[in-house]
């Protein structure tokens, strides 16, 4: 990866749907050049999706998960399957998720199914109550509003 596809990275997470002729505007590239490269990045698991930015749809939160020794992948396998986004750490929690759903009840459902998992020794819930997200700059910002502050509730 060299400092162009950095540059592509970033204006894709700047805008999912920018034109890879708009990209290549930025990086002085042509169309097809862009075009090639960012197929090379979804081919080597750099780009693993493209995704919008929204309120959320209901409760939303982070769990951390401690884990007993030798359960972590087997953990990680379930929440994977379940969240929107999981992540292993370290220190003293093995693994993180993101779980989003449509109410507090259902919420609440799934963090006892996690915690009730052999394996899990603790939990740690962070319910997202605001989330700022960064105002456009990239190649398309003068043409639309910026996404400045989501309120969660």
């Amino acid at each position: 990866m060299d400092d162009i596809d950095r540059r592509i990275l970033e204006a894709l997470r700047e805008d999912a749907s920018a034109t890879n002729a708009a990209i290549g505007g930025l990086v002085a590239l042509t169309e097809a050049a862009v075009r090639r490269r960012i197929a090379r990045l979804r081919a080597d698991g750099t780009i693993l999706r493209y995704t919008i930015v929204t309120t959320p749809l209901g409760p939303e939160g982070v769990v951390l998960v401690r884990c007993r020794p030798g359960r972590t992948a087997e953990i990680l396998r379930y929440v994977q399957a379940r969240a929107s986004e999981t992540f292993e750490t370290s220190g003293e929690f093995d693994l993180g998720a993101v779980f989003e759903r449509p109410t507090m009840e259902a919420f609440n459902r799934e963090l006892d199914a996690l915690r009730s998992l052999p394996g899990v020794v603790s939990t740690v819930t962070l319910i997202r109550l605001t989330r700022s997200v960064r105002p456009p700059t990239g190649p398309r910002a003068a043409e639309r509003p910026g996404i400045r502050e989501l309120s969660g509730h």
